[in-house]
C-alpha cells in the first residue's frame, strides 16, 4: 500500500513469517531481516513505477548494496504477519538510503528497524556513477 512517511513516499507490504525463516528457538533468524528489507525496497520502487529489472537491462546500471544497518527490537515468530514500511530516507547523486520499519500486524509492535545504502554502478565494469536524476525524482515523489 502506497503512503507517506514524514512527507516522503512510502510503501507498506505484508509478509507472513515462514517456518523456513525461523531458527531452532522459533524466532525469525537475523539473516532473514535483510530479505525483508530488500523486498521492501523493490516493492517501493515498483509502487513508484520504477521497473528495476528494466533499469538494469536498458540502462546497464545496477544499485549494489554498500551498507546495511539493523536494529532488532522484539522477535518475530513463525506465522506472524508483518507490515514492512519502506521509504527513501536519503537520496543524492552519490547514494540512495532506503529505511524500513517492521511491525507485527496483530499488535502493532515495532520489531525491527533497518536501512540499506546503495551506490550506482555502470555495468558490466562495475564502475561508480551518479544516480540518474529521473530515478531520484521518482523515488522522492
Amino acid at each position: 500500500m502506497l503512503g507517506t512517511h514524514e512527507g516522503r513516499p512510502s510503501y507498506t507490504h505484508r509478509v507472513r513469517v515462514g517456518y523456513v525463516d525461523t531458527d531452532a528457538a522459533g524466532v525469525v533468524h537475523h539473516s532473514q531481516y535483510f530479505r525483508y528489507l530488500e523486498h521492501g525496497r523493490v516493492e517501493l520502487m515498483r509502487a513508484l513505477e520504477v521497473d528495476y529489472l528494466s533499469f538494469e537491462r536498458e540502462r546497464s546500471l545496477a544499485l549494489p548494496v554498500v551498507e546495511v544497518r539493523m536494529k532488532y527490537r522484539a522477535p518475530a515468530r513463525f506465522d506472524d504477519l508483518l507490515d514492512v514500511e519502506t521509504w527513501l530516507s536519503e537520496g543524492s547523486r552519490a547514494k540512495l538510503v532506503f529505511t524500513s520499519k517492521l511491525r507485527r500486524v496483530a499488535d502493532g509492535v515495532l520489531l525491527h528497524e533497518g536501512s540499506i545504502t546503495l551506490a550506482c554502478v555502470q555495468m558490466p565494469k562495475g564502475s561508480i556513477c551518479s544516480v540518474p536524476a529521473d530515478l531520484l525524482a521518482k523515488l522522492r515523489g
